[in-house]
């Protein structure tokens, strides 16, 4: 963990934080499985009424990919701003960070996942066409396969003659 404490941001100083880190200890949200490094640098400072942070991040991670659980490597280079909110208001976006401790090493992690696709794939990532006991049709098949079928709960009544 590297903090900040709330009392040391005061306007007009900007505070510089650098840091290695794998984030060991933190729980890792889906899609990441592991990060292999990351190093940010953290410029805080108030701005306005808000504390604020401005990261400039690089990192390894290690994927899931969200098509097949396959594992796959990703660099990420990021330059993000964000004010730092103790609680939430109506007029402002931000980060949560309550407390009188900035935790830079969890913004940074936060950061990092807003930045990655809901459904992290790996280049030349493909569904299966089919396996045991499925298979993955397109809707063009899927409407032709319907047309062509018929149910034969039906077939005694096929001939059926509502006149007679």
């Amino acid at each position: 963990m590297n903090g900040v404490p709330r009392g040391a941001i005061v306007k007009g100083r900007v505070l510089s934080y650098a840091n290695r880190t794998a984030f060991e200890g933190y729980d890792l949200p889906y899609p990441i499985h592991a990060v292999r490094s990351c190093s940010y640098l953290a410029k805080v400072s108030k701005v306005g009424g808000y504390d604020h942070a401005r990261f400039s991040i690089k990192a390894d991670l290690t994927l899931i990919d969200a098509v097949d659980g396959a594992l796959f490597e990703k660099k990420v280079d990021l330059r993000e701003d964000c004010d730092l909110m103790k609680e939430m208001n109506g007029s402002g976006e931000g980060c949560l960070v309550s407390g009188s401790l900035i935790d830079l090493d969890d913004l940074a992690l936060r950061i990092i996942v807003s930045s990655l696709p809901i459904k992290a794939t790996r280049p030349g990532s493909a569904l299966p066409r089919g396996g045991d006991g499925y298979r993955v049709l397109s809707e063009e098949e899927k409407a032709a396969e319907k047309k062509e079928s018929r149910n034969p709960a039906f077939d005694k009544i096929k001939d059926f003659d509502v006149g007679k």
